[in-house]
Parts: structure tokens; C-alpha cells; sequence
């Protein structure tokens, strides 16, 4: 039973529209569509192709600044549009009837508002390029999104499988966290592995204190993973396992996924202040920033 096939099942995951951010001239498109269309027929939704256009700031003349003629702004949506249509067309992956949207705006603030407008069930986005200057200023599209959106987020690299097989899911027992795994686990293939994993703190102390501490700890993870499997209802034919890992979640996390040859990491997102951002940034970003793999991340409600 696989997230293609498993129509009893995905309804009750989401059932909103799919949408795939691309601005066509993406090298990676079989990727975002297949991507997309996994996720579209994972959850029982449709897919939807939607480009974002920033419009042209205005330019400075002395005291003054001068407005961009619309005009301009309309130009560029259109051949975003034009762009658009031809990746679809083009594309093995594509599907010329998928409807075709381009908004004016700040990509990441208006893909998750319209994510949440439409009730999406997904974001699909390309994993770009990432520089120190991007990463200061948070320029890239995919994480200013992920930031921004209430609604999961697909980030896939070229190299992103029709239909994944390993996924691997960390797993800090919130409610996010187990929504990944969810969703991860519908993501599938037929026969695909599933492994959850929790990541426990590195730090160590000869006292007797945190030895007790750390003996009480590991007790406390064989029900709580229990706990997250029977809540997943997991189809036959697909293997869950659990692994409990010391370290830095992040880092900890992809190494296990780099052994595993995993095509999927899956994590909860937890909001941050900006300055926490910066300076700290979340476990979701900084996945995100290294995985050479997929990356499903979802957001904490409320």
C-alpha cells in the first residue's frame, strides 16, 4: 500500500490543493513536478503551478523616488507565465492541465499566504543555491518561505526520486514532529522504510545526578515511540523502525540519514523570533540549509 494508492488514507491527512513554487527556468522541474504530483495524489488534492514576480522597486531621483510603470510589472508577470506554461509543457513530469498562477509580490510572503488562503495541504520548492550573503539575509526563497508558511513545505534537489523509499523522521515528540512523520510516511513508495528518529543531548556529567537523569531518559523513549507508531496507523507493507542518536540534532540527524541513504528527512518547525533566527536558527533551517537530500518540513500550529 503506497501513497499513490492509499486513497482511504490521505484523505484523512489533507485533501487541500498541492502547490509547486517555480518561476520556470528551474533546471530541476521533473523534480518539482514529480514531486508534486506524489504529494497531490499522496493527500488527495490538486496540484496547482504558482510563480511569484517581485515587483521593481522604484528608483531614486534626488529627494524623490520614482514609481515603476505597472506596466513594467505586468511585462514580467507574463513572461513568468510564458516561462511557466513551457516548463509544464516540456516537462515529462508536466501535466498542461494543471492550472498556472503568477502573483506580484515577496515570494515567500505570498506563497504562504496563499498557501493558507487556499487551504494547501503542501508547498513543493526547489532546493536552491545557498551563500553567506543569502543565508545573512535571508534571501533564500525556500527558507524565508519555510519561515513564513503555516502550511508543510517540500524542498527537493534535482536528484529527488519519483516516489522516495527511505525516509527518515526527527522525531522530538511534539505535535510537529509527528505530523512529519505522517505525512512522510504517505510520501512512500510500496515496501518504502520508515525510520523515526530521536536525537538525544550529547552533554554528559560524572555525577550520579545526571547519571540517574540519563538512565530515566532512555526509559521514557520506548513508550513514546510507541506511542507515535500506533498513532500512525501504518500501512502493510511499509517497515517502521525507531532509533534513539547522541548530538546536535541537526547535524545528528542528516549523518543518520547519509547512513541510511535516505531520500527524505522529515522534521516539526517550532517559530522563532528573528534574533533567534540569526543567530540561533531552527533545527528545520539548518536541516535544510545542508541536507543533499528532500526535506519535508512542518510547522507547529497555534
Amino acid at each position: 500500500m503506497s501513497a499513490i494508492a492509499s486513497s482511504s488514507q490521505s484523505s484523512a491527512i489533507a485533501g487541500g490543493p498541492v502547490l509547486v513554487a517555480c518561476d520556470g527556468t528551474a533546471v530541476s522541474h521533473e523534480a518539482l513536478f514529480n514531486a508534486g504530483r506524489l504529494a497531490a495524489s499522496a493527500f488527495g488534492g490538486v496540484l496547482e503551478v504558482i510563480g511569484v514576480c517581485e515587483p521593481v522597486p522604484g528608483v531614486a531621483a534626488g529627494m524623490d523616488v520614482l514609481p515603476v510603470p505597472a506596466e513594467l510589472d505586468e511585462a514580467r508577470r507574463a513572461t513568468m507565465l510564458d516561462d511557466l506554461r513551457r516548463a509544464v509543457r516540456i516537462s515529462a513530469a508536466g501535466d498542461p492541465s494543471w492550472p498556472i498562477a503568477v502573483l506580484t509580490g515577496s515570494p515567500a510572503r505570498v506563497l504562504a499566504g496563499e498557501a493558507e488562503r487556499r487551504g494547501a495541504s503542501l508547498i513543493v520548492m526547489g532546493i536552491g543555491r545557498h551563500n553567506p550573503l543569502d543565508r545573512l539575509f535571508g534571501t533564500e526563497t525556500t527558507l524565508a518561505t519555510l519561515r513564513e508558511s503555516r502550511v508543510p513545505v517540500l524542498a527537493v534537489g534535482p536528484e529527488f526520486p519519483a516516489v522516495p523509499s527511505r525516509a527518515v523522521v526527527g522525531l522530538d515528540f511534539s505535535a510537529a514532529s509527528r505530523q512529519a512523520a505522517r505525512l512522510a510516511l504517505h510520501l512512500l513508495a510500496p515496501g518504502g522504510h520508515l525510520t523515526l528518529v530521536h536525537v538525544r543531548p550529547r552533554f554528559e556529567h560524572p555525577s550520579a545526578d545526571w547519571q540517574a537523569w540519563d538512565v530515566e531518559y532512555g526509559r521514557t523513549l520506548p513508550p513514546l515511540f510507541d506511542q507515535v507508531r500506533a498513532q500512525l496507523h501504518v500501512p502493510d507493507g511499509i517497515r517502521v523502525d525507531t532509533v534513539a542518536v547522541r548530538g546536535d540534532p541537526a547535524p545528528a540527524l542528516l549523518a543518520f540519514a547519509q547512513q541510511a541513504n535516505a531520500d527524505l528527512v522529515a522534521v516539526g518547525t517550532q517559530r522563532h523570533s528573528p534574533l533567534e533566527r540569526l543567530v540561533v536558527g531552527s533545527v528545520a533551517t539548518r536541516v535544510l540549509r545542508t541536507a543533499r537530500v528532500g526535506v519535508l518540513a512542518v510547522p507547529a500550529t497555534g
